[in-house]
């Protein structure tokens, strides 16, 4: 468990915004020796994963040594220790059977004290290995975590956004939601497909909604529906204007009229920008959140 989950931070930035610490990306002096270290001995467990994540950086060996591995790997490119991680955690089944399968154990202390846990993991445990990775990357200040979920790296996101996110995940647009997220902070963003998803996701959870006889409409058709029908429809959220759908509206008309790369060859057309598909992904996840949860509803005329 890392620093993090206590609120600590250190003496000479207790002061500092969070938004004013600048996270480090690729693969810093102080975290190369300890990454390493780390990579060697989680691949030394299993010859399996080590051979595929070789395949997959394009790494030639003559002997099935993490050691070589890791050294060539960090020779060749610092940052491509990072995918190197990011590759055999999901590569790793044996990772997979023990979060999905088998579980933690129930601790022996549970309940002497609040800061521990009921339920850990084994030492020895794969899993317990990337806790201490995650720690490891959290307490040098890098740019990526572990993300457990997809089971790989992704880029470090404020833990109320994480959280918020997670939960429209589990909704049934959660398939397009998750694949946005993932090309968004994943160690290799494509923002274009981040979006395509973003938009995918909403119209999963707006379609059935708003035009439940519907199976092939897009978010144009419900916005327009939202436009021309709007007396039909309000928010959970009443304010002062009993409810009226236009902030919605004008939320979902910002994510439909930016997508851009919607249509290639078209006047206009280009890929989508790191920083519109960032933005996408969250009104993505707010409005799915909304439409399944019935915060946005039709009028009760009765």
């Amino acid at each position: 468990m890392n620093s993090e989950h206590f609120g600590w931070k250190p003496l000479s930035r207790r002061d500092i915004s969070t938004r004013d610490v600048t996270l480090l990306e690729g693969v810093s002096d102080h975290l190369l020796l300890p990454l390493k270290t780390w990579l060697a001995d989680y691949l030394r467990d299993s010859s399996e994963v080590m051979g595929r994540v070789a395949l997959q950086l394009h790494v030639a060996l003559d002997t099935p040594d993490p050691e070589k591995l890791v050294e060539t790997i960090s020779v060749k490119e610092r940052s491509h220790l990072l995918d190197a991680v990011d590759a055999a955690l999901h590569l790793d089944k044996g990772l997979w059977w023990e979060l999905d399968v088998t579980g933690p154990e129930r601790a022996m202390e549970a309940g002497l004290a609040p800061w521990i846990p009921d339920y850990r993991w084994p030492k020895g445990s794969k899993v317990a290995a990337v806790e201490r990775l995650d720690d490891m990357l959290a307490d040098a200040g890098s740019a990526f975590e572990v993300d457990w979920r997809q089971r790989c790296l992704r880029r470090r996101v404020d833990a109320t956004v994480t959280a918020a996110v997670e939960q429209a995940i589990s909704m049934d647009a959660g398939r397009h939601l998750e694949a946005a997220w993932a090309a968004t902070y994943g160690r290799h963003p494509d923002p274009s497909k981040a979006y395509d998803e973003a938009v995918r996701a909403v119209e999963a959870a707006a379609i059935p909604v708003v035009l439940p006889k519907s199976t092939q409409d897009s978010l144009g058709k419900v916005l327009a529906h939202l436009r021309d029908a709007a007396s039909k429809w309000e928010l959970a959220i009443e304010g002062r204007n009993g409810g009226d759908v236009t902030p919605v509206r004008e939320m979902i008309s910002l994510l439909w009229k930016g997508h851009v790369a919607r249509h290639p060859g078209s006047p206009g057309f280009r890929r989508q920008r790191q920083d519109e598909a960032q933005m996408a992904v969250h009104l993505a996840a707010s409005l799915v959140h909304w439409f399944t949860t019935g915060a946005i509803r039709r009028r009760d005329v009765g």
